[in-house]
């Protein structure tokens, strides 16, 4: 399994390179892409720099392509490892609702520029995590109430996220047969 890129190195390598679209949006729009039906022909790039912006540095075009390689080999395993690419327990907790809510933004942008409409309804499962993924990136956090009840929530949605996904994955992508 390719190695998954760290966060803050993300967030750091987009921000060097004044890309205005933080980590946590770049993997959701690099996942939403791969899960999406139309996602193999899309200059996937373009959409976490931005058009027009050019070959990006180095380092920051091999970041992107790791995380790319490694959000596909987890989305594609057995193991079913895959996971958002979130701000840590080193981050505070409304960064880190702020990171998922820009996931799952990113998420959606992915998914509809490679071609799930929105307002498409998606079959099953897979349409009622789309639009739980809807809701979730719309969430903000009262500052009031950022507590241990809050903590627990949030990981149990990047879970419920990291499951869904993987199902929306499987549905939008049909296995390919090995000879």
């Amino acid at each position: 399994m390719p190695d998954f890129p760290a966060y803050d190195e993300a967030v750091r390598l987009l921000h060097e390179a004044g890309v205005p679209t933080g980590a946590a949006e770049a993997h959701g729009i690099i996942t939403g892409v791969l899960c999406a039906p139309e996602g193999a022909k899309l200059p996937w790039q373009e959409l976490v720099l931005g058009r027009g912006a050019g070959q990006p540095p180095a380092a920051l075009a091999q970041l992107l392509a790791a995380l790319h390689r490694a959000t596909h080999a987890h989305l594609s395993g057995m193991e079913c490892d895959f996971a958002p690419l979130l701000p840590g327990d080193e981050h505070n907790l409304a960064e880190q609702i702020e990171g998922l809510s820009d996931w799952c933004r990113g998420y959606l942008l992915g998914l509809h520029a490679g071609g799930v409409k929105q307002g498409q309804a998606l079959a099953g499962d897979a349409g009622e995590i789309v639009r739980d993924i809807t809701r979730i990136s719309e969430a903000e956090l009262d500052a009031s109430g950022a507590g241990e009840e809050e903590a627990r929530a949030l990981v149990e949605i990047v879970e419920y996220l990291r499951v869904g996904v993987q199902l929306v994955f499987e549905e939008l992508q049909p296995p390919v047969a090995k000879h």
